[in-house]
């Protein structure tokens, strides 16, 4: 609004007299009310042009940082929430005519820290010219993870209200399906201290869970079921008999076949099995499977090859009444069962790599609802209860019997939980930080919404509600993608990670044999090396010297990364639209060389009994050289 306007409305007209009525003046007082709260409440977004101007643009402004201040994550995400949602102005930085803004894309490029940046600034030419100078930032820490640098992007913190319940914790008790009461809740609260059987069992989390690529949907995200099932590193590492081909089968097991053409076979079902004592140990004694809608599919009790010495009864519901007749033997339940389950169809439970090896089948899709959802305490380390999370997401109470655990009840429970899943998002069930809401879940709350474009593992964790989960397998994959992505009108929040430079150091780290080497090299490098000026500023010839000496430093396969990270920014900055707000992390450095720096350490002060040798000061010097270098990173903001 004009400063024009603004007087016309603060104007007031007099008599002659200089006299106005309490009523005149009200009215007029309602009229500006009015006009000045339009471009809040009237003005539909387009429309933010003609209160501004058709050559308005939205502008970043940095502050001047304040003595001894670090920003870190928090404070870009608080940029982000300050413009698409409910946050408050950052004191770090301003957004003039913030209203103009019309997305906002988050890129992270882990790897990158300050002093790469500063010593080899010919490797970024794209990124400084587009960007500008960045801003140093705190990682997420000297030792942190690739998990734990975008968690701290996506994690917020929950305000606090005056019962001490965080605001999002109650909305979630609020809006949350299972509808848990407080007797209920009590109750999940107990049972979580002991596991499924009285077992608790470490779990080994999805990596790189199987599935297609993503069709996204306006009210939904579009995975399917088979995104969620184990691939082969996981069935291995959680237990699962092996179902490669061509390998050779224990004896009495079989392995599920594919459908005979024409033949539609079910797409998902839910398998269950008790088991009792034999003197060979536990032995299958009871199997049920179930389909989508919960109807049974199979429900036999199943004769054990050896005498049964314990019927497990409170666990297993199996008593000797129960199995006094019985004749079914394995081999005719797994005859049954290779009838309704072929290759192609989907194998839902609970810890189900116990029921295969208990009916003595090889199956390659599984869905484990222990691997889907977090522990609610413990986090992804361990494997929940099915009673726990039965009772959480569900609002449903089994296995609460005297009597024992009832196979087709649980079956039910664990199919409904994976379609729950499947319905919801990966990051469904996920456990963050304590006191802390996914930044996607706070977008969508105000009506943002937001297309992740990352590797499958990050999708399965954070990618939550109505937002767009698009997998990418490299950074030239997520740059195509998210070239493609910005374009699009209905996306508010874009998140991408560029990852060639960490998998460099990841790849670096684990082909080093020698540390030792390996260190001198480094300290030699860190004793010789001399920044270079940043882009715009004035460089003597011995400083251009040492630079272009820098530049040859570093080898040859690092210089091909960071010069593709650099190509590949500008591809998306040059797709960006005008006022879209542009943010780019590093996130964090070189951690993995921190890591085994650190291991190095700690083995030689236990002694030499390896052949070590012994930990030096200037050991201690690089690796502190290193460990500040990794924990200092960039942030870059900017407005297209």
């Amino acid at each position: 609004m004009s400063d024009g306007a603004a007087m016309a409305v603060v104007e007031v007209d007099s008599d002659s007299d200089g006299y106005v009525s309490a009523s005149e003046l009200n009215r007029r007082m309602l009229e500006k009310k009015k006009l000045f709260s339009r471009p809040v409440v009237e003005v539909a977004k387009g429309a933010y042009f003609d209160v501004y101007g058709a050559e308005a643009k939205a502008e970043v402004i940095l502050h001047p940082p304040e003595k001894n201040s670090r920003l870190g994550a928090r404070d870009l995400q608080g940029l982000v929430r300050w413009v698409l949602a409910d946050g408050e102005n950052p004191k770090w930085v301003f957004v003039r005519n913030k209203p103009l803004v019309k997305k906002v894309v988050m890129l992270l490029m882990p790897g990158l820290d300050a002093a790469l940046y500063m010593e080899h600034p010919g490797f970024f030419k794209n990124l400084t010219r587009c960007c500008g100078a960045p801003r140093a930032i705190v990682g997420a820490g000297r030792m942190a993870t690739a998990s734990q640098t975008i968690e701290s992007f996506f994690s917020c913190p929950q305000p606090r209200i005056k019962n001490g319940e965080s605001r999002g914790l109650k909305r979630a008790r609020s809006e949350s399906e299972d509808g848990e009461d407080e007797q209920q809740g009590e109750a999940v609260r107990v049972s979580v201290e002991d596991g499924d059987d009285g077992n608790k069992r470490r779990r080994v989390e999805s990596e790189q869970p199987n599935g297609d690529d993503v069709a996204s949907s306006k009210n939904e995200v579009c995975l399917p079921a088979s995104f969620y099932t184990l691939n082969a590193r996981q069935l291995h590492l959680n237990g699962y008999s092996s179902v490669a081909e061509g390998e050779d089968i224990l004896p009495g097991f079989v392995r599920t076949l594919p459908a005979v053409p024409g033949v539609t076979f079910l797409e998902m079902v839910a398998v269950d099995c008790e088991m009792c004592y034999t003197h060979v140990g536990l032995e299958l004694t009871r199997v049920s499977m179930v389909n989508l809608q919960g109807a049974v599919l199979l429900d036999k009790l199943v004769k054990p090859e050896n005498p049964i010495t314990n019927y497990n009864t409170q666990y297993s519901g199996i008593t000797k009444a129960m199995m006094a007749d019985v004749t079914t033997t394995l081999a005719d339940v797994q005859e049954d069962i290779l009838k309704l389950v072929h290759a192609e169809t989907i194998l839902v439970g609970h810890s189900v790599e116990n029921d295969l090896n208990a009916l003595k089948i090889l199956h390659p899709l599984v869905i484990d609802t222990a691997l889907l959802y977090h522990h609610p305490r413990k986090g992804h380390m361990y494997k929940p209860a099915l009673r726990v999370l039965t009772a959480m997401y569900l609002n449903r109470k089994i296995q609460g019997d005297i009597a024992g655990h009832d196979s087709v009840e649980d079956a039910r429970a664990a199919m409904d939980l994976a379609l729950l899943k499947i319905r919801k998002g990966p990051g469904f069930g996920k456990s963050m930080k304590h006191d802390c809401e996914n930044l996607i879940e706070i977008l969508a709350r105000h009506g943002r919404h937001s297309s992740l474009i990352d590797r499958r593992p990050v999708l399965h964790q954070y990618a939550v509600g109505s937002c767009n989960a698009i997998i990418a397998t490299s950074d030239e994959d997520v740059c195509a993608k998210a070239v493609k992505e910005v374009k699009k009108a209905g996306v508010d929040f874009l998140w991408a990670q560029f990852k060639d430079l960490d998998a460099y150091y990841e790849d670096r780290g684990r082909a080093t044999e020698d540390w030792s080497t390996r260190m001198a090299e480094m300290a030699a490098t860190m004793t010789c090396s001399v920044p270079a000026k940043l882009e715009g500023t004035s460089e003597d010839s011995n400083t251009k010297h040492e630079a272009k000496a820098a530049h040859r430093s570093l080898p040859e396969d690092l210089q091909r990364v960071l010069a593709g990270l650099d190509e590949r920014f500008k591809k998306l900055y040059d797709a960006l639209e005008p006022n879209t707000l542009l943010i780019v992390a590093t996130g964090r450095g070189d951690t993995i060389s921190v890591r085994r720096l650190q291991e190095l350490k700690w083995k030689s002060r236990q002694g030499n009994a390896a052949g070590l040798e012994k930990w030096t000061r200037i050991n201690e010097d690089v690796l502190e050289e290193l460990a500040a270098r990794a924990e200092t990173t960039l942030a870059f903001t900017c407005m297209k």
